[in-house]
């Protein structure tokens, strides 16, 4: 019997991979640890996580087909729940993501996964413990197309602790739980979904709806960013889970040079979408903030702790998009997935679904990673 358990259950891209799991292969059981006082609560938390991609009756019936473990990373280690033993793989996708919680960072980051791994080597049966960290452990200044083997590395200049974290926790992996089958799998920056649009998460989308919004582009118009949808994430997740055979340890889950979204091709797919030529101005997201600030200003305000908010977070994310970065993803096509599409390609479903809704509002879905007292 196939056995899974999946941290991050409650995330975007572990409810997305836990509802492609039960489809794709049903006959696999899967055991979910979530946070909560008891396993109802902890069962009604991931339904209405579900309840983003499917109907509620859909998301119920999900969370009801699965095993539930109401506890906390941290402490994974001392569960001895009899299921954790019948476990043959582990999708591990817990993680906090804020870009202010240095402290959590590194409970749930670091800490939780030393949890997990200690509480894995008691499993005896396992085949897989796919850890998914993140391709932006290569920092501000690396090259251009990056490769699963540069990092991490001590030299790297991270720009946030988050990925300072998500790098310390491959490296702790390797060096200490080398005994363990581990797969590190490395998303790029994950916008949308390719038949849902927005309306699972609008986490970052917003950004790119803003970034139009200004008329601003980070660098040059030719100048490119490695962006890959929800669901071709989770569904690649779950193949990497089950591929009986893998080459590597590390993969990226990237668009690589074929399917990077170029800022150029952004600006038209906006303009065939809503008809109206533009033309972005490109800006040093570095040396220029007070171009942006001028900007935003003008177009969104800011008076309110929300606005101030939006505006430091996208600094930060243009300061992401200046390093120009393409993952290397041949790896991934090697052994067989296929790769993603590129934004423009689904730009028009993330602006359809939901469509009316604002920009700020959208924004709402990261405002937790920007604004302690809103998290």
């Amino acid at each position: 019997m196939t056995r899974i358990l999946l941290t991050g259950a409650t995330g975007l891209i572990g409810s997305a991979a836990l509802l492609h799991g039960l489809r794709d292969a049903p006959e696999h059981r899967w055991t979910c640890l979530v946070r909560g006082d008891s396993t109802d609560v902890a069962r009604r938390r991931l339904a209405t996580q579900l309840a983003k991609f499917v109907s509620t009756d859909a998301a119920q019936d999900a969370a009801g087909k699965v095993d539930i473990i109401a506890g906390d990373l941290g402490t994974i280690d001392t569960v001895t729940h009899p299921v954790l033993d019948e476990c043959t793989h582990i999708l591990h996708l817990a993680a906090d993501t804020s870009w202010w919680g240095k402290r959590n960072n590194w409970l749930v980051n670091y800490d939780g996964t030393i949890a997990l791994a200690r509480r894995a080597r008691q499993m005896p049966h396992l085949k897989r413990f796919l850890h998914v960290g993140t391709a932006m452990i290569c920092g501000g200044e690396s090259p251009r197309l990056v490769q699963e083997d540069m990092f991490p590395a001590d030299e790297a200049k991270h720009l946030v602790n988050y990925t300072t974290t998500k790098a310390a926790t491959e490296t702790m992996l390797e060096e200490e739980f080398d005994d363990l089958p581990i797969v590190v799998a490395r998303p790029s920056i994950v916008v949308g979904h390719t038949e849902l649009g927005a309306s699972p998460s609008a986490s970052i989308f917003w950004m790119f709806r803003a970034g139009d919004h200004l008329r601003l582009v980070a660098g040059a118009r030719d100048a490119s960013i490695d962006v890959v949808p929800i669901d071709w994430t989770a569904a690649t997740l779950v193949g990497l889970l089950h591929r009986p055979q893998l080459q590597h340890r590390i993969y990226h889950l990237s668009a690589g040079n074929s399917k990077r979204t170029v800022w150029s091709d952004v600006e038209a797919a906006f303009a065939r979408y809503d008809g109206e030529d533009r033309t972005y101005q490109p800006f040093c997201a570095t040396s220029d903030r007070s171009a942006l600030r001028r900007a935003f200003s003008e177009r969104f305000g800011l008076k309110t702790p929300v606005q101030a908010a939006m505006l430091r977070a996208m600094q930060q994310y243009y300061r992401f998009c200046a390093l120009g970065v393409v993952f290397d993803n041949q790896r991934l096509l090697d052994e067989g997935f296929a790769p993603p599409p590129a934004l423009p390609e689904y730009l028009d479903v993330c602006l359809d679904r939901p469509n009316g809704i604002s920009i700020t509002d959208q924004f709402a879905d990261d405002l937790g990673m920007f604004d302690r007292a809103a998290a």
